[in-house]
This record gives C-alpha cells, structure tokens and sequence, in this order.
C-alpha cells in the first residue's frame, strides 16, 4: 500500500513486504511510533465489518478521516499500510473474526501510553473493532473524540 505517511520510511514499507506475523508487525509500529513526536493519535474506524459495506469503500474513508486528522495538526499513527497483511493472516486463520489484531496488535499499542487520543470515524458503533477500540480506551484512560461526519 503507497502511503504519504513520512514516518514510514522505505526501509519500513520493504520490511513489511516480508514480514508475515503479529509479532513483527507490532515490532514495526513501534519503530514508526517512536520516531514520532509525541502527542500521536490513532483513527478508529470500520474496516473489514460495518461501515460502507465493503473493506475498498471503508479503507477509502479511513484514508480521508486520516488525512482530516492530520490536517488538524494532528501526529496521526498510519496504520493503513499493515492493512493488507492483516488480511492475508485473517484469511489463512479462517477465523470469523481475527481478533489477533486487536489483542496482539492494537492493545500493546494502546497500553504502551504512546497514543494520547483516539479519534473515531463517523458509523464507529458498526465495527467490531471500533468498538473493542473505545472500550479500550475508556479503560486505559485515553482521550476520545468524534470525526465530524463530513467525511
């Protein structure tokens, strides 16, 4: 996946070619995210259930909502380009839902303090992981605030 993001370096986009697991993915964004100046936030947002109806038109949203985050002044945590191998490990899981990108992914993130808010897209309440995202963070104490629904 291309991506303006310019946290993410070539080297990042060439490791994540080859990378194919939860582990290394984490290990990843944490790299990305501590070259990044603090306050980062996340977008939360229907990906692969709810929202438009399909994973094209959700990721399309998710993109816009990203870009309207940072175009606020927001430090944005892309983590659109990890989109695709997502995808390719829930097919192999034959999982209904793959919830390793929520515990195995998402949660070290978010416990890890490095996200300061969480900024969640208009049709959130749709999203399995969305959902599983805000009571996160209502746990862990990070900030919350709605996307206007412009986008």
């Amino acid at each position: 996946m291309k991506t303006d993001e310019y946290y993410w370096t070539k080297d990042d986009l060439e490791k994540l070619e080859v990378a194919n697991s939860m582990p290394e993915f984490l290990d990843m964004a944490f790299v990305i995210l501590d070259r990044m100046p603090q306050p980062v936030v996340l977008v939360s947002g229907p990906i692969s259930t709810g929202g438009r109806g399909s994973i094209a038109e959700n990721l399309k949203a998710f993109a816009v909502a990203i870009s309207e985050v940072k175009e606020k002044g927001n430090t944005v945590f892309n983590q659109l380009p990890f989109e695709d191998k997502f995808v390719e490990l829930s097919k192999k899981s034959q999982l209904q839902y793959f919830r390793p990108i929520l515990d195995d992914f998402f949660l070290p993130i978010l416990k890890s303090g490095k996200i300061s808010k969480i900024f969640f897209m208009p049709g959130w309440e749709t999203s399995t992981g969305a959902k599983w995202e805000y009571e996160q963070a209502q746990k862990l104490g990070i900030e919350q605030a709605l996307i206007s629904e412009t986008i």
